[in-house]
């Protein structure tokens, strides 16, 4: 059993909805976002999503842009983003970690080279924003050969049809999108997404997460009610990390507001 899978496995048992945070990889720096990476399972957080910065983006929002934007303006790239996971995975060997990438990064970087690293760095997931079902084959042997889950994306909008061909070949969880647009730019609604939940449910044995647009704990607690296996909560903590310069002080202050948030997620949900 596999760290996503033992993780969904040991939530259940105690009957409880994961929750998930994305944050930046190097943002604002990479010493600053690998110790706030650092601090994430400590304030309840039961799955890491780390974003590989691209100036590209097509689902990320204005928060999410402008974090990768200071990633990179601060020397971040692939590479060092799955040395960050390395480094946090020399004291943390339990924490799930699903890397989020745009596919010319990887493409870039070497798609065998890629997922080979992937796996040894410590990542359990991969997702992949951009990469179309019908591109899947480019990837799907690496996927197997390393052992890692493939988490795919489902809009809102998506068929059944092809939502049964998009997670034909995927594990670990399905990411259900909960609105239509772009992330952290209006605050996504439970009641809209009961009809699909129910859909995916009825197709899938995989734990069903919600992102996009979750911005608080009311929120958080709303999705988890109404049967959501885990919630996905990105641009919220990332907006935190946006208004604190890389100082320790005011670290120690960022960390102290990402406690509350994430207490009171934990907390609810």
């Amino acid at each position: 059993m596999n760290r996503i899978t033992k993780k969904f496995h040991n939530l259940k048992q105690q009957n409880k909805c994961a929750f998930v945070a994305y944050i930046c990889g190097g943002d604002p720096d990479y010493l600053t976002s690998l110790d706030i990476m650092k601090s994430l399972p400590n304030l309840g957080v039961d799955i890491i999503e780390i974003g590989v910065p691209f100036l590209d983006p097509a689902g990320d929002g204005p928060i999410i842009e402008a974090s990768a934007k200071r990633a990179i303006k601060a020397g971040m790239n692939l590479k060092k983003t799955l040395q960050m996971i390395k480094e946090f995975r020399k004291n943390d060997n339990i924490t799930p970690i699903v890397i989020m990438s745009y596919f010319n990064p990887i493409l870039k970087f070497g798609i065998d080279k890629f997922f080979f690293e992937a796996k040894k760095s410590g990542i359990d997931g991969v997702l992949i924003v951009d990469l179309p079902l019908e591109e899947e084959n480019e990837i799907i042997n690496e996927i197997s050969k390393n052992k890692l889950d493939f988490i795919r994306l489902i809009a809102p909008t998506t068929s059944i049809d092809r939502a049964k061909k998009i997670l034909k070949n995927s594990s670990g969880f399905v990411y259900l999108i909960s609105i239509l647009g772009i992330t952290g730019t209006k605050m996504a609604e439970p009641k809209d997404n009961i009809v699909n939940l129910k859909k995916l449910k009825k197709i899938s044995s995989l734990p069903i997460v919600v992102g996009f647009g979750i911005q608080n704990e009311n929120q958080a607690q709303q999705f988890s009610q109404i049967g959501f296996d885990g919630v996905v909560v990105g641009s919220a903590i990332v907006k935190e990390i946006s208004e604190q310069k890389s100082s320790k002080q005011n670290i120690a202050n960022l960390q102290d507001k990402i406690v509350k948030f994430s207490s009171a997620i934990k907390n609810k949900i």
